[in-house]
Formats: structure tokens, sequence, C-alpha cells
């Protein structure tokens, strides 16, 4: 059995994640390299082997796949397209192998599922009041310097903290949903605690608005409908819908016209320059992503197995731009925003695959348990909660070129995974 040292500062690790890794900048890679290296000295020191099922090394070799795989196709891209010439920027596809010592260490500790309940409750309480802290403080500021334009307040207004708007308001968000799925354990504790999961979805929701990300808002009704799902286990399933698409649909309709939100505005703008580009005529600031999506679906096309490499797509824009094929405004953006064409560009169908693969495989212990009764379905709810998320982010943002991002995906899916587990090895 591991130090009980050792064990709370695991504990203690997995529950301030998500309250730190938005407020406190690399927190997250922090926290990550304490689990890691708590690994190691775990695994030195082990007395018998880990016993892990199937499912679960399916899993481990998925995220270990997703490196190995970005390897071959950068020797491969470096040797014949580059001369041999090799310069090492795998550093965040690295990470990902993180996943399985960090999911080894969870299997060692038996991790309490009150690390992953409190942590994304407590999370998204304080991105909502931080939220607020900061639009009164950016209006404040935007009077002082006088600030009238529209787009350029609307800008202004967007919340953000340690890392960019959109981090903040997809992670506020993702938190918020996450919490809510525990709302049964939080009323076995004790009812009164049901206000925690409640009031962290709504801090959640209103830090996705204010922040202006549009991505965040967008996977709004896909959450709610896991929850809609998850309602079915409940006392009273229909009245609880009811009341959830409710409360979920007035919230959002009030926080989008709220003052001091940017959404209504962002909105706006996106649809207006979104048919300027379709009808030819440019783009715009908020559309400028559709050219990058339209150039990353070419690169895919001519190079669908081997891909361009992981620097290809910058190149080829480089070379576009210089010879004003495409609008200079692509330029100084290093991915075109979808993970999921960033990896098929650089690395052909195998890039869609391994993506898919890391999102998708957690579904070999979720799925089985929520065919059962008990705290596991919750816990694997709360997973799917997770993963629907970043699945969706993905689809308007490169999320795994920010190690904030990669690090919260890894702890927190190794840590949901290995509670559900248990919690169905138990019952």
């Amino acid at each position: 059995m591991m130090s009980k040292y050792l064990r709370i500062i695991v504990f203690l690790s997995v529950f301030l994640l998500p309250i730190l890794c938005n407020l406190v900048e690399h927190s997250a890679s922090t926290i990550l390299a304490v689990l890691i290296l708590i690994e190691i000295y775990a695994w030195k020191t082990r007395k018998k082997s880990s016993g892990f099922t199937p499912s679960e090394k399916n899993i481990m070799w998925s995220f270990a796949l997703y490196f190995f795989v970005c390897v071959l196709f950068f020797l491969a891209n470096g040797l014949f397209r580059e001369s041999a010439s090799f310069h090492w920027n795998l550093d965040h596809e690295l990470r990902f192998l993180a996943f399985v010592p960090v999911y080894s260490l969870f299997h060692r500790t038996g991790l309490k599922a009150w690390t992953i309940w409190y942590g994304s409750a407590i999370a998204a309480i304080l991105c909502g009041f931080f939220s607020i802290y900061y639009i009164f403080d950016a209006h404040s500021a935007a009077n002082a310097l006088n600030v009238h334009d529209s787009l350029t307040l609307a800008e202004a207004m967007r919340v953000s903290c340690a890392y960019t708007p959109i981090t903040f308001g997809q992670l506020s968000l993702a938190f918020g949903f996450m919490s809510f799925a525990g709302i049964r354990y939080f009323h076995k504790t004790h009812p009164a605690l049901t206000i925690l999961p409640v009031t962290a979805l709504g801090s959640g929701i209103l830090a996705g608005f204010l922040s202006g990300t549009r991505g965040a808002i967008i996977a709004i009704p896909f959450l709610v409908l896991i929850f809609f799902l998850q309602l079915g286990s409940f006392r009273f399933p229909w009245r609880n819908r009811i009341a959830l698409v409710l409360a979920i649909t007035f919230l959002s309709a009030g926080l989008y016209i709220m003052p001091g939100s940017s959404m209504d505005q962002r909105f706006r703008t996106g649809f207006t320059q979104a048919k300027a580009f379709f009808n030819g005529e440019g783009t715009g600031l908020y559309v400028v992503r559709l050219a990058m999506w339209t150039e990353a679906w070419k690169m895919f096309k001519e190079h669908p197995v081997c891909g361009t490499g992981k620097d290809g797509y910058n190149h080829i824009i480089e070379i576009k731009a210089a010879k004003n094929e495409v609008p200079k405004t692509i330029e100084k953006f290093y991915s075109p925003h979808n993970n999921y064409l960033t990896n098929m560009a650089a690395y052909g169908v195998s890039g869609l695959f391994i993506l898919l693969a890391i999102f998708l495989s957690p579904f070999l212990i979720f799925i089985p348990a929520l065919k059962t009764s008990g705290p596991q379905k919750d816990m694997a709810y709360t997973g799917i909660m997770l993963i629907v998320s970043f699945m969706l982010f993905a689809v308007t943002e490169t999320i795994f070129y920010r190690n904030i991002n990669i690090s919260i995906y890894i702890i927190l899916t190794a840590a949901i995974l290995h509670l559900t587990a248990s919690y169905q090895q138990e019952s």
C-alpha cells in the first residue's frame, strides 16, 4: 500500500486540478508532473504488479498509440520531405504517454470520488464569480478609456484569466456540467449540498457566456441531452427533464442578452461575415477560421495517407500567403483551429483515427457502467460529459495544441475511468 502522505498528495492534486487550472498559469502541467513523479517512485518501490482489465489495457494503449503514430509520421515526413532534417516539436503529443503512469497511479492509490465531484463544482463556481468581477472591471476600464466601438468593446468584455477567453469559457462550462452529473452524490451526502452542483452549473454557463466563446455555447444542448438521458434513472424523470430544459433555456436566453455579454455581438458579426465568406467576398476577424478549415481540408485531400507533416500546414500557408493565394490573416495562426482537421492535415487519415481513439476508447468502460445502477453510473455520465465537451470543443479549436487542455483531459479522464471501474468491481 502506498504511503498515506503520498495518497493525500494524489487526492489533493486531482481535487485542486480543476480549481487551479483556469486561474493559475501552468498549474495543470505542474500537477501532471507531480503525479508522474509519484508514480515513478511508486513503481520502483512496488511489491506487486498492477492488474488491469482488458478494457483498461486497450484504453491505455490508445493513448500511447497516439504518440507513437505521431512519431512515426514525424520521422517519415522528416526523412522523405525535409532531407532528413529533424526538428523535435512533438512535446504536446508526448504528453499523451502520461496517461499510462497517471492511470496506474490512481489504480494504486484508490482514488476517492469526492476529488472529482467537489473539485469540478468549486472550480465552476469560482469561475462564475470571477467572470462577474472581470466584467465589472472591464466595463469600468472601457468607460475610463472612452471606448465605444461595438466590436472593440465586445472583444474587451470577453472574460479570460490565466489563458485565453476560449480556454476559460470551455473549461468552466465543462466543469459545471461534470459536477451537475453528480447531483445524486451530493444529495446522498447531505440534501443541502445539492446547492453546490446546481450553482456550479449556473456558474459554468455564466462563465461560458461572459467569455464570449461560441464553441462552448454550442456545446450546451449536447451536454443537456446527456443529462436528459441520465435523468431516466432518477425519480420522476420527465418532471425533472422538463424542469431542466426550461431552466437551461431561460438561463441561456437571459445570459445571451444580458448587459456585459459579448455573445450577441459575436454571433451576429460571425453570421454576417460567414455569409460574405461563402459569397466569395473575403473574410473577417471572426470567420477567418473558415478559410483555414478550407485550406486544411485541401491539404488532407492532397495527402490523405501520410499527411503534410507536423509543420506542413504552416509551411504551405506561408507559401500561399506569399503568393496572395490565401488571406494574410491566416498566416499568423499556427493551426486551422480545428483539432480534427489539424490531425488530418498533419498525419492523414491516421491522424483522425488516433484522435477518435483517445476520445472513444474510454467508452469501453463507460457504456457497461451505464447499464447498471449505483455510483458507477453517475461517474460514467460525468466522464461522458468531459469527453463530449472536448470532442465538441475540438471542432472550433485545436484544443490539444495547449498543454492545459492535454493535462486536464489526461488526468480527469484517468481519474473518472478508474473510479468507474472500481465501482463496477465493488458492485
